[in-house]
């Protein structure tokens, strides 16, 4: 069974079943991965970066895609939680700013998307 860890204050990690979407995986682990959408691909709400591991994901598919050309989430490394099947071992980071409200509205390092 592959591993995946989600980088994230209250990330998780842990085995998942083969093939199984990392918004499933999520929901497998005892994650909260937000997906406005409720998984159908039409948001980006359950996007996450990539930080090892991307080719032990499925590939991207013309909708997904679309959809993160849209959005302007041109980069490799973002992939949709919902869309992307795991293969293997990986490693995706949470973006802070789709977990709660922020205080000051001030983005630290830490916040930032690279």
């Amino acid at each position: 069974m592959p591993r995946v860890t989600f980088l994230h204050p209250e990330g998780r990690n842990g085995e998942i079943p083969l093939d199984a979407s990392l918004l499933e995986a999520a929901e497998f682990l005892g994650f909260p991965l937000t997906h406005d959408c409720g998984g159908n691909a039409s948001c980006t709400t359950c996007r996450v970066e990539v930080e090892c591991g991307a080719e032990n994901l499925s590939e991207i598919d013309c909708d997904e895609q679309d959809l993160l050309d849209r959005e302007n989430l041109i980069e490799a490394f973002h992939r949709l939680g919902c869309q992307a099947h795991v293969k293997g071992d990986v490693v995706v980071r949470v973006p802070l700013q789709k977990w709660g409200e922020t205080t000051t509205g001030t983005i630290t390092n830490s916040d930032k998307v690279r």
